[in-house]
């Protein structure tokens, strides 16, 4: 993750910060203000950011936090052109994270609020480039990130199952190649599908696009017959929410909590110059 913000922040310096060459350089300090409520996430990512260039930096906030708007989040003290150069590629970093965590924030609390034990998920349709830093964000928030990556555990979806002769088949190979090594998601897409990949006995059984009352109705027949875990994915968002949350799961993955989060507004400004 260091190497990736350090890729992030040489691409946004290029050859050189050309508008603060022209300042004479002074020892200053500058303070991050959040101006608006959200949930505040990327703290970690600012610091080595500001870090990486000397400058020494102080939180004000901790991640994972509820914050007000107009709330001082961090302090920095250094040299004026390097606060500069940083600032932007911090704060791009600050916004995009509190965004998701405030999204992702939202969803748990509406899912608590229910009555349900489901917990919601992040998808991988997260920003390219970004993916591990969209997925911290997620666990700030205290919701489950789903996979990091490829390798991280076995998910066959529809376009896998083109390849095999069923989903229970599919689940089959999958266990032959890995045994309990990893572990084994079916995505399934009728409530006939989910009971034959149950009877293969993968780990997780995701219902895609499922509408909420057939997803009540197959994890209902799903509990009978087996211990896996159950997830539902597939056009869930916050207006219908509740009524997947209803219907017993354990995981609720939703895209929308990536695609449609929107990056939270921070500024920096110098506030002293000795």
């Amino acid at each position: 993750m260091q190497e990736k913000l350090s890729s992030l922040l040489k691409d946004d310096i290029g050859s050189g910060d050309v508008s603060s060459a022209l300042l004479h350089e002074r020892l200053c300090t500058a303070r991050i203000t959040c101006k608006q409520a959200c949930v505040l996430a990327g703290m970690e990512e600012a610091q080595f950011l500001f870090e990486s260039k000397k400058l020494v930096f102080a939180a004000k906030a901790k991640d994972g936090r509820k914050i007000s708007s107009g709330k001082i989040v961090a302090e920095i003290t250094g040299l004026n052109t390097n606060i500069l150069g940083v600032e932007r590629t911090a704060l791009n970093v600050l916004g995009r994270m509190s965004g998701v965590a405030t999204a992702c924030a939202k969803a748990k609390r509406v899912v608590s609020g229910t009555g349900s034990k489901a917990m919601p998920a992040l998808t991988r349709k997260t920003m390219p480039g970004f993916n591990l830093f969209d997925k911290k964000a997620a666990e700030v928030a205290g919701i489950w990130p789903h996979r990091k990556n490829l390798s991280e555990f076995v998910l066959l979806k529809d376009n896998h199952l083109r390849f095999f002769s069923g989903a229970g088949a599919a689940v089959l190979a999958a266990r032959q190649k890995y045994g309990a090594s990893k572990i084994i998601e079916i995505e399934v897409s009728s409530g006939e599908e989910a009971v034959s990949a149950a009877g293969q006995g993968p780990d997780m059984i995701l219902l895609d696009n499922f509408s909420a009352e057939n997803a009540k109705e197959t994890v209902a027949e799903l509990r009978k017959i087996s211990n896996a875990k159950i997830e539902l994915s597939g056009g869930i968002n916050f207006k219908n929410l509740k009524e997947f949350a209803a219907a017993g799961p354990d995981f609720i993955s939703m895209g929308c909590l990536t695609t449609n989060a929107k990056s939270v507004d921070f500024s920096l400004e110098m506030v002293k110059a000795d």
